[in-house]
């Protein structure tokens, strides 16, 4: 895969021991799992530090170190050290990571699909790899393994067998996008869309927006941008060096969807007035999801008998607004995560929804709000007073601001709960519960809201 004088040309490293034409057949971060031959790369992380698990590698058969901690070099020049591995000296271990995948990245001619926003990366992803897994081989970056150190991973998984690579890009931070879309270098970049998330870092929408924008700075030119045209920030947005491609509900879309009919299984929709389509996923959020998706499909010639297959067998992925019948009660699991945006979609879908009992939420706390978290929390409760919602139970600090902004819209006080874990809040909906009540349940990822979905 490398010889370590490419790992040296492509992280600037300097090599303290071994020899310089060595072969290394892949990459490595965790010791537990690493394979023969493979370099270890010894990341230093929020809990665990890579360098201290640098005896272990080498025990399973690392070829090669690559460390940034000057203590470990008198350990790499100890004449007991095994002299088969080769030891590399960098000055940022994370950055080096990034830089080899940026090296390897360079290597491939294949179509590479990057994907960013505030809502609907994880699922636009995985609805373009069930659309061109069909006929391609695929890569995609796992679950949502989307940072400064899944996204270099996952392109140095790429190899010659694969036909397109699909990686969902995320961030928190501004100049993160910058960074991982310099390692992946797209030919096609999506954004979903923009909203109030990670406000504590990006302090604005308008931060937000900029962060997302920072994708194009490295689309390779003459590539292609798929933007939302129904967003606010991104409908004016084009430029001379990429096509731009449009989806959304309204007509003025290149990719536009009209909702015909949404049930507790699926969701119907017609394309562009002529392509009749089905989800088996819930909310107007997924038909925006599978717009952008048939977008990036389209670009490539991919039938749309395909693009309707692929998606009628589409499953979302685990902890997103998933239906669960548990003894006549349907469930909503949406406790992947969530901010305002995407607490607004799933609030749409349950004040939409045929129910025979109560409507009833669980909200979690929605984390990295910033300054403003406790009016954007007020004003969700405010959503929900008017959403025609029938009881709300609410867990975590900030969410004491969703039941406030509730009550004070209106909401009955024996209609709202408040509770400081999942596990007082499992307790009270146990009791409260009926056959035919629909209950949904959402919040950050953090708030582990799953363990209320557990009690049923």
């Amino acid at each position: 895969m490398f010889t370590i004088k490419e790992i040296l040309k492509s992280t600037g490293g300097k090599l303290i021991k071994g020899k310089i034409n060595r072969r290394i057949s892949g990459v490595s971060i965790d010791s537990r799992t690493i394979k023969e031959n493979e370099i270890f790369m010894a990341i230093k992380g929020r809990r665990f530090d890579g360098h201290s698990f640098i005896e272990q590698a080498i025990s399973s058969g690392a070829g090669a170190i690559l460390f940034s901690n000057l203590r470990y070099e008198k350990s790499a020049l100890n004449p007991r050290a095994p002299n088969s591995i080769s030891m590399v000296r960098v000055g940022d271990t994370v950055c080096a990571l990034g830089a080899l995948a940026h090296y390897h990245r360079r290597k491939f001619k294949i179509p590479v699909i990057a994907i960013t926003g505030s809502n609907g990366k994880t699922t636009t992803k995985e609805m373009l790899n069930s659309i061109f897994g069909r006929r391609f081989n695929v890569l995609c970056n796992p679950e949502t393994q989307n940072n400064h150190i899944g996204v270099p991973l996952s392109i140095l998984k790429l190899r010659q067998r694969h036909n397109f690579a699909v990686i969902e890009i995320g961030a928190n931070h501004p100049g993160e996008i910058d960074k991982l879309s310099w390692v992946v270098k797209p030919t096609v970049g999506i954004i979903t869309n923009i909203g109030p998330a990670h406000l504590e870092f990006f302090r604005s929408l308008k931060g937000v927006f900029k962060a997302k924008l920072e994708l194009i700075k490295n689309l390779v030119k003459g590539g292609k941008l798929i933007l939302n045209k129904d967003d606010h920030f991104l409908s004016r947005l084009n430029g001379a060096n990429f096509q731009t491609i449009t989806f959304g509900l309204s007509r003025c879309s290149d990719f536009y969807g009209q909702i015909i009919k949404q049930t507790q299984k699926n969701t119907s929709f017609l394309l562009n007035e002529r392509h009749h389509l089905v989800l088996n996923t819930l909310g107007r959020h997924n038909v925006y999801n599978a717009l952008a998706s048939i977008a990036c499909a389209r670009a490539f010639s991919i039938s749309y008998d395909e693009i309707k297959d692929a998606l009628r067998s589409f499953k979302a992925p685990s902890m997103r607004m998933q239906m669960h019948n548990i003894d006549n009660i349907e469930i909503i699991n949406d406790c992947y995560n969530s901010n305002p945006g995407s607490l607004v979609w799933a609030l749409q879908f349950l004040r939409e929804y045929t129910s025979r009992g109560k409507k009833i939420i669980v909200c979690g706390d929605m984390l990295e709000l910033g300054r403003g978290a406790e009016k954007l929390h007020s004003n969700m409760g405010k959503r929900i007073a008017k959403g025609e919602i029938d009881f709300l139970i609410t867990v975590g600090p900030l969410s004491r601001n969703i039941a406030q902004g509730a009550h004070l819209a209106g909401m009955p006080r024996n209609s709202i709960r408040r509770y400081k874990n999942t596990t007082e809040a499992a307790k009270f909906l146990r009791g409260l519960i009926e056959t035919g009540d629909v209950v949904l349940i959402k919040g950050s990822r953090a708030m582990q809201m799953e363990n209320v979905v557990k009690c049923f």
